[in-house]
């Protein structure tokens, strides 16, 4: 790098974090020679920040004073991910979770995640709704990343426009709704369905949906075990609950996203009869542990650490699923850890507390099944989809300064990880590529693999 005669540089070493300008700095911090993740494709850009905010980017070599420069030669300069799909504190009956915002944050960043989205607790009425919020706001003061809300509902039965209202008020433009879970009185009726996508179609809000067919899972009389657990909540109840669902966009459109899709006979299904809703009216989300895991792990001996709902699919419905990534708009992660004990506690799978850990390794998960073209479901689809763009998800003059500087490269030898569950389903895979640092704002989290950052996570507003 050419260095004007106005400024001087002190090298630590050439190509590593921590070359330091001095003199009349316009600019906090530079990343520098390396290939930029822009409008779909990679550019040869640096970029530079000032606060917070992406301040410009220019050709590579282009002189700018700045107070830091990072060479970034041979790396990937990404959007910070966006996990719109995780469980934090999640409390059900006598368990809970096992990470608080601190330990699932600092997962996360490991992980390249800069923003993710909880979820508010479910409540029946609007008054609820301000307590629920309080609650996850103080939770998350301790968050390395930033974070925002999704509110959540049980089988509601007050005012559908005064809750949106009130919810998209408070920076939270999504509610979450179940066709199941009638056993915990979280099922929302047809009816109320409709009246939620009906105001989606008004305010333009998110509607979320967690889609399985209630009577079937009730119905499917089978033996309360692990190794029957796929078949309690058999396939076929997602997708004949996702073509019932489809029928209601079809009729009343609004704007809906269906959670942590499973099957690809789902995603088949909706290309064939409802193709011209997806991307406009229907939005999917699809999850890491249903691409790399089949319902073949309840066979197995500790087949119950990995109880989740949904459940594990067969090894046909995972290739139809790879098959139609495509059609997959973002990918959450569901992350509901447990301990080895909790999930070890009864062997009725009932009983057991459903979740997997997931915000560190999605990323290097899916990028290692499917390269670069996953890059758009960790950035920019969920940005837009959940209200977060420009601010988030892409690499553009005026958004936050948030990045993942990645070495495609390497590999990564998964590791335990950060959470503070007690196991992790995918230690010691190999994955290709590897998450070098993440940056917040414009500054860094995690450097060179290891934690340098404070908890400066905020509550974002998506409006």
């Amino acid at each position: 790098m050419k260095i004007s005669r106005d400024n001087w540089i002190t090298f630590i070493y050439p190509e590593v974090y921590g070359q330091t300008m001095k003199g009349d700095s316009r600019f906090t911090l530079g990343l520098i020679n390396g290939k930029v993740y822009r409008n779909g494709e990679f550019t040869q850009e640096d970029v530079y920040i000032k606060d917070q905010i992406i301040a410009e980017i220019v050709p590579t070599g282009t002189e700018l004073p700045c107070e830091k420069i990072v060479s970034c030669t041979n790396k990937l300069i990404l959007p910070g991910f966006i996990d719109p799909h995780v469980h934090i504190n999640l409390e059900l009956g006598e368990f809970k979770s096992s990470d608080d915002y601190e330990s699932a944050s600092k997962a996360a960043a490991f992980g390249g995640i800069t923003t993710f989205i909880d979820f508010l607790e479910p409540i029946s009425n609007v008054n609820e709704f301000d307590v629920m919020l309080k609650k996850k706001q103080n939770e998350a003061k301790v968050s390395y990343i930033d974070y925002s809300f999704h509110t959540t509902v049980g089988n509601f039965n007050d005012d559908v426009d005064k809750l949106i209202k009130i919810s998209c008020e408070s920076g939270i433009p999504s509610v979450k709704l179940f066709t199941t879970y009638s056993e915990s009185n979280r099922k929302i009726s047809y009816a109320k369905f409709q009246e939620f996508l009906k105001n989606s179609n008004k305010t333009n809000t998110l509607i979320l949906v967690h889609a399985e067919n209630d009577e079937k899972i009730l119905n499917a009389n089978v033996e309360d075990t692990v190794e029957s657990y796929e078949s309690s909540r058999p396939a076929v109840s997602e997708i004949e609950e996702i073509e019932r669902i489809a029928r209601f966009v079809d009729e009343f459109k609004g704007k809906l996203y269906i959670v942590h899709v499973t099957c690809g006979s789902s995603i088949e299904l909706l290309k064939d009869k409802y193709n011209e809703l997806l991307g406009k009216n229907i939005f999917i989300e699809s999850c890491p542990q249903y691409f790399y895991f089949t319902k073949d792990k309840y066979k197995q001996k500790n087949g119950n650490l990995f109880l989740i709902a949904p459940s594990l699919r067969s090894a046909e419905e995972q290739e139809k699923l790879k098959q139609n990534i495509s059609f997959i708009d973002t990918i959450g992660t569901d992350h509901c850890p447990f301990t080895k004990e909790e999930k070890r506690r009864y062997e009725e799978a009932s009983k057991t507390p459903k979740g997997l850990g997931g915000v560190e390794f999605s990323f290097s998960l899916m990028y290692h099944l499917f390269g670069e073209k996953i890059i758009d479901k960790f950035t920019i689809n969920p940005a837009k989809i959940h209200d977060l763009f420009p601010r988030k998800g892409i690499i553009q003059i005026g958004s936050d300064a948030d990045f993942v500087i990645f070495d495609p490269a390497k590999t990564q030898v998964i590791e335990p990880g950060h959470s503070q569950s007690d196991y992790n389903p995918y230690e010691s895979w190999l994955t290709n590529g590897l998450i070098e640092s993440t940056i917040l704002r414009g500054e860094f989290i995690v450097k060179n693999r290891k934690l340098v950052g404070t908890k400066k996570g905020k509550f974002i507003r998506r409006e």
